[in-house]
This record gives C-alpha cells, structure tokens and sequence, in this order.
C-alpha cells in the first residue's frame, strides 16, 4: 500500500503535466442567460465544493458572471 505522501506526489505530478491548454479559460457551449452568447468555464480546474459541486463561468461578452453545475 502507498503511503499518502506517495499519493499525493503522483497527483500532484500528474496535475503538472496537464496541457495548460485544458486548464486556462474556454468556451463550454452553454448560453449566457443575460446576452445569449457561448459561457466560458472561468478557472476550468477548479471546482466548488458546494452541493451540487459548481464551476465559475463568465461571458466575454456582457460581462455576466455566476456558476454552473459541475
């Protein structure tokens, strides 16, 4: 069995080795519900730990900014 150092040092290797691509701000083909133009995911990485978990989201062209359901 691994210890949880070995466990995290994987995660945390496998996390650095993600194209950056996947992780900067990107387009996620839902509506913005003020303007109608396409959602960006905010900080693609990162989720709320809310319930349900959520995801920043913004839209570059009104300016409206809020969550979306993970």
């Amino acid at each position: 069995m691994k210890t949880l150092e070995q466990h995290n040092a994987e995660r945390r290797k496998s996390f650095h080795e993600l194209d950056y691509s996947v992780r900067k701000p990107h387009a996620n083909g839902i509506a913005c519900p003020k303007c109608g133009k396409e959602l960006w995911d905010s900080h693609p990485e990162c989720v709320l730990t809310s319930n349900p978990p959520k995801k920043n989201v913004h839209c570059p062209s009104c300016g409206y900014s809020g969550y979306r359901v993970a």
